[in-house]
């Protein structure tokens, strides 16, 4: 046999190793690239998910509130409410600056641009550049409060009493419920009676309002106070309304204050001014922004939106809301509409009672992270979703246009 060729036990040249070595390495390359797009797509995704379901969750909240703003009101107007200390809303029951954001509370809006001023509570109440101008941002935002009655704690099944100025009598009926009593007394479906007026889930805490109806004299009139402390058992409870509330609701011997009311005087008593029967707990809802710094100094801190209800605890509604602002529709006196109004028409003496169509001017909201980390966004800045919308206050609509004035 022959001996093989010397030829054939040669290895790869230098030249043909620095060939496949380039080739590797671009074909690692191109690996390395695509993954990291694909790493790249997928946060960015991530992020507009993350932005347009916090979006989405508020949208909604903030929509189903301002729909219902008005509803349970006398006749779809406003409620007048004490004097002597202008009443706030925007605070919970801390009473201190961190507690009433923004400003330290806000002042309820005056009937009339004429003296004296009489604070009253409409369904929607602008909060026109009252709120804070979030980093980066050149504009102030707004604060919206909508007011509407609660329907499911059963207060309107409740019998009441005025015991004495500040306190109120509560008498709930037996199970289940006798013919003949309170005519519009609605249950909740399922209840057979109303709820403990105690109950840790649904029940009054301190810092709900309550919308009280009775008579003075011939004339139906209205009040509104802050609950203090709840007690008793069912089917009767004591509710108690302090002087001292933080939202100055309460104000014994003032005009329109709950005390207005005649002292002691049992349901029933004909000819007698007493309270006669409670509309409902009131919500009074506040949509507005707050900056919490960031403690390390690296970033301008995280805008967050919270909504406030009457006098309790504010909560969280969406992290990284970047701007909120309204503008609203409106009639003046001689019934020619008014768009877009910042403050609703309250600076031109028009009454908040006359809003028809509230317009979200901006609701805009930022990415958690900015685009640093990723070649996608050119800017390497944050990603944002800005809506506008505009939402019917029907319930002002209805009541205004079609009460009933004759006989």
């Amino acid at each position: 046999m022959g001996n093989a060729p010397a030829s054939s036990k040669r290895g790869f040249t230098f030249i043909e190793l620095m060939v496949a070595l380039c080739l590797g390495l671009i074909v690692m390359a191109a690996a390395v690239k695509l993954f990291s797009n694909g790493v790249d797509a997928t946060w960015v995704v991530s992020q507009r998910a993350e932005m347009q379901q916090d979006l989405r969750a508020t949208q909604n909240m903030l929509f189903k509130d301002i729909s219902l703003a008005g509803a349970g009101l006398p006749m779809g107007q406003g409620v007048a409410l004490p004097s002597a200390t202008r009443p706030i809303y925007g605070c919970d029951q801390t009473g201190t600056a961190a507690g009433c954001p923004p400003n330290g509370g806000v002042k309820y809006p005056c009937s009339s641009l004429t003296p004296p001023c009489i604070p009253t509570m409409y369904g929607v109440m602008p909060g026109f550049q009252l709120g804070i101008k979030p980093p980066g941002s050149p504009s102030t935002s707004d604060l919206i409060t909508v007011t509407y009655s609660d329907n499911i704690l059963a207060l309107n099944c409740y019998q009441v009493t005025v015991i004495s100025g500040t306190q109120v009598n509560f008498v709930g009926p037996a199970n289940p419920i006798p013919a003949g009593w309170i005519p519009n007394c609605v249950l909740p479906a399922g209840l057979t009676q109303p709820q403990n007026l105690n109950d840790p889930t649904v029940g009054l805490q301190a810092g709900d309002l309550i919308l009280f109806q009775g008579k003075i004299g011939a004339n139906t009139a209205y009040a509104v106070g802050e609950v203090s402390t709840v007690a008793g058992a069912y089917p009767n409870f004591t509710v108690t309304f302090n002087a001292t509330d933080v939202l100055h609701m309460n104000q014994p011997g003032q005009a329109n204050d709950l005390s207005a009311f005649v002292v002691g005087v049992p349901i029933g008593n004909p000819g007698s001014p007493t309270v006669s029967n409670v509309s409902n707990r009131l919500l009074v809802y506040t949509y507005y922004l707050k900056n919490i710094p960031d403690p390390t100094g690296v970033t301008n801190g995280t805008t967050i939106l919270y909504r406030q209800l009457n006098g309790l605890t504010a909560v969280p509604v969406a992290d990284n809301v970047a701007m909120m602002q309204f503008t609203y529709d409106t009639y003046d006196t001689s019934g020619n509409l008014l768009n877009q109004l910042g403050d609703g028409g309250e600076s031109l003496g028009v009454s908040l009672n006359l809003i028809r169509k509230i317009n979200i001017a901006h609701l805009t909201v930022h990415s958690q992270l900015n685009g640093s980390r990723t070649t996608l966004m050119a800017t390497q800045g944050f990603q944002g979703y800005d809506i506008q919308s505009s939402i019917s206050a029907r319930n002002l609509n209805y009541q205004n246009r079609y009460q009933v004035t004759g006989p």
